[in-house]
């Protein structure tokens, strides 16, 4: 009788140790797959911010083509973000840049003839359970497009 007393003490130590383990792996699996789905859903925002760049219209750019207004882009890239992450920033560039040191330079092309647009995203993913300390995840997406719009 004094076995079975003590068998059944261990097996609730054991059943502890493995639940306790089994939630620590379940909380790990879904913090990962929200880190996982967070940054995909920031490259897409990204590449559909780059893409619509590059074929901006020409009431968003200047007579030699450089892109004047990027509002509409940034507001495309947040609104496919949505609440998922934390954008801090959105950046669009055209590549090689057409723009000096504030001074704008004559109309000129890219030396390989092929201008290109440049949607750089930054700021922050949340985690979820806070299990690896309460700092955010940060990030930097990057998508490079041919620029049609030149």
């Amino acid at each position: 009788m004094r076995n079975r007393r003590k068998a059944k003490g261990q097996a609730l130590v054991e059943l502890g140790i493995i639940v306790a383990l089994l939630i620590t792996i379940t909380i790990g699996a879904v913090e990962f797959g929200y880190a996982f789905l967070a940054l995909h859903t920031v490259t897409q925002a990204t590449a559909a911010g780059a893409r619509a760049a590059s074929v901006l219209q020409v009431g968003n750019r200047d007579a030699c083509g450089r892109i004047t207004d990027t509002s509409s882009i940034q507001a495309l890239v947040l609104a496919q973000v949505g609440n998922v992450a934390t954008v801090s920033g959105v950046q669009v560039q055209q590549v090689p840049a057409i723009t000096g040191d504030g001074v704008l330079l004559p109309c000129s092309t890219a030396p390989n003839g092929l201008p290109k647009v440049q949607v750089t995203v930054q700021g922050t993913i949340p985690r979820i359970f806070g299990l690896l300390g309460s700092s955010p995840r940060n990030f930097t997406r990057t998508e490079t497009f041919r620029d049609e719009g030149v």
